[in-house]
């Protein structure tokens, strides 16, 4: 149960990005003494885009022995090579937290921290099977990426709902995610 809950947190990471580039901001600067009047010099210095956040709940559920199924929220800041997610239980406290970049990933759950040399390391530690999971921080940030082995269904994607399910290897997996408006 343990490893379903963590791996729940990590596809709701992985699903929510939706990352942007920095973003420029023209400046003028006033001409030099040697240049001509009619001419003025503009820089463009480029500023830090503010990342994307996406908020939601997802439901996973696995038809393992015992069958297991979560309920959960979350909110996603950045997205895939660097980001954060946040996961809550039905009650709104907080559960976990996954913080990843391209070259390590970290996993906080109250006083107990986990590092991985990369977000799929840290998910295969947690879950035991591999996950897409720039794929699913994709999915998390509400972009409908394709990945081997999961059927993407879109036609809930009017009511903010992405529904992805597992079909190769098993068990079968099913993650709808629901997003805030």
């Amino acid at each position: 149960m343990y490893r379903l809950g963590t791996m729940t947190c990590l596809a709701a990471c992985l699903l929510s990005a939706c990352a942007t580039g920095p973003t420029a901001a023209p400046s003028e600067v006033p001409p030099s003494a040697n240049a001509p009047a009619d001419k003025h010099v503009v820089t463009v210095q480029a500023e830090p885009a503010v990342p994307a956040f996406k908020a939601g709940r997802f439901a996973l559920q696995m038809d393992t022995q015992p069958p297991q199924s979560f309920i959960l929220s979350f909110d996603l800041t950045g997205g895939w090579p660097d980001g954060t997610l946040n996961i809550y239980n039905p009650l709104g406290l907080q559960m976990a937290r996954l913080e990843w970049t391209a070259k390590s990933a970290r996993l906080l759950q109250g006083n107990q921290v986990g590092y991985a040399e990369n977000l799929e390391s840290l998910v295969y530690k947690l879950t035991g099977t591999q996950l897409p999971t720039a794929a699913l921080v994709d999915w998390l940030g509400g972009k409908p990426t394709p990945a081997e082995g999961w059927h993407v269904d879109v036609s809930e994607w009017h009511l903010r709902r992405l529904v992805l399910e597992r079909v190769q290897p098993a068990p079968r997996t099913v993650l709808r995610i629901a997003f805030d408006s």
